[in-house]
């Protein structure tokens, strides 16, 4: 799925039906970031565990988690703010078959949602 596509149907998520649960983390996840973790390239589950594993420490201080993944070319950068522009966190991938673009996303008290499902 291309990023225009990609982009096209995450748009529709405004809320969510299921929450899922990460097997390395307490994190869980709705409908839209399972379809993200399923469409982005071959699987962007990758982008979860690190979510999961990294970010949920600082979840334990901050409440409130902005996250960026920026794929450009391959690679991509991930980034976390509190919501204020404050950066909080970040780490840079090598090697992704993400597709090219900014996603945005929000872990808020344990739960990975997209900015339109919140």
């Amino acid at each position: 799925m291309d990023s225009n596509q990609l982009k096209h149907e995450m748009a529709q998520f405004t809320g969510t039906e299921h929450y899922y649960r990460h097997a390395l983390s307490r994190m869980t996840y709705t409908d839209g970031v399972q379809f993200f973790a399923e469409n982005a390239g071959g699987g962007a589950y990758w982008f979860l565990d690190i979510v999961g594993t990294e970010l949920m420490q600082i979840q334990k201080v901050e409440p409130f988690i902005s996250i960026k993944l920026n794929a450009q070319d391959g690679k991509a950068d991930i980034s976390a703010t509190d919501g204020n522009d404050n950066k909080l966190w970040s780490r840079a991938i090598e090697y992704t078959d993400c597709p090219d673009g900014e996603w945005a996303f929000y872990l808020i008290d344990g739960i990975m949602l997209l900015t339109r499902e919140y």
